[in-house]
């Protein structure tokens, strides 16, 4: 059973956007995986790690274009939305800073298991709304 399923979440107007948040639910659900199995048997320590690594450089790439495009098509609620975004990373940074800091993993791996909440209800109430302003401008802007 995964942690997060790309079907719980609105299908985004923008390709790239959509693209996006499958391929960081994939590596969110592989995070899962690593983590689930190294609490049962305190395995795989390292490719944990790489793994988390990976989620969370993918997450700082992802609202970085995301911005990018906000700012680009000139989205009205630019600002709330790159607040909530900054409340994310904060949050996830402040989770790794502990597990860098302690050396305990579990740090992290409980951000990760409480985070699709989050994330199923941004992209469903932010990132939907906004991939749609964005899809009418992208439109505008070939004819």
């Amino acid at each position: 059973m995964a942690l997060l399923y790309a079907e719980q979440v609105e299908y985004l107007d923008v390709e790239e956007m959509q693209e996006t948040h499958e391929e960081e639910i994939k590596i969110l659900n592989e995070v899962e995986k690593l983590a689930t199995g190294y609490i049962i048997n305190k395995s795989n320590l390292s490719e944990l790690e790489a793994k988390l690594d990976e989620y969370i450089a993918h997450v700082k790439e992802h609202f970085a274009n995301e911005e990018r495009l906000m700012r680009k098509y000139d989205f009205p609620s630019y600002d709330m939305h790159k607040t909530a975004h900054d409340m994310f990373l904060n949050d996830i940074n402040y989770a790794i800073k502990e597990w860098k800091n302690s050396g305990d993993v579990k740090k992290v791996i409980n951000f990760i298991f409480k985070s699709p909440e989050w994330i199923v209800l941004h992209i469903n109430t932010v990132d939907a709304p906004t991939a749609a302003y964005i899809a009418k401008k992208m439109a505008l802007e070939e004819k």
